[in-house]
């Protein structure tokens, strides 16, 4: 195992060693659990960005595929008049 030295204020210090009591973690442990939930932050995130991107795009298209249709069913529907 690789050790991280970290500097910090003391009352930085005092909260992490306070919240580390009361998790009934040791201050490494909570540290790691703490970089843990903050890298699935981040997926997270990169990952609703996707979806929304995603939907933009199938939003463009659906426009795009509703025009083909509704100009297909205008061109239907000519047909069946000079009958």
């Amino acid at each position: 195992m690789k050790t991280i030295t970290l500097k910090t204020q003391d009352d930085f210090f005092d909260q992490i060693n306070e919240m580390a009591q009361q998790q009934h973690l040791s201050k490494s442990a909570l540290i790691r659990k703490a970089i843990k939930a903050y890298q699935k932050q981040i997926k997270d995130k990169e990952t609703i960005k996707k979806i929304q991107a995603s939907s933009l795009e199938t939003r463009g298209m659906d426009k795009a595929l509703l025009k083909d249709f509704e100009a297909l069913d205008d061109e239907s529907l000519l047909d069946s008049w000079k009958d």
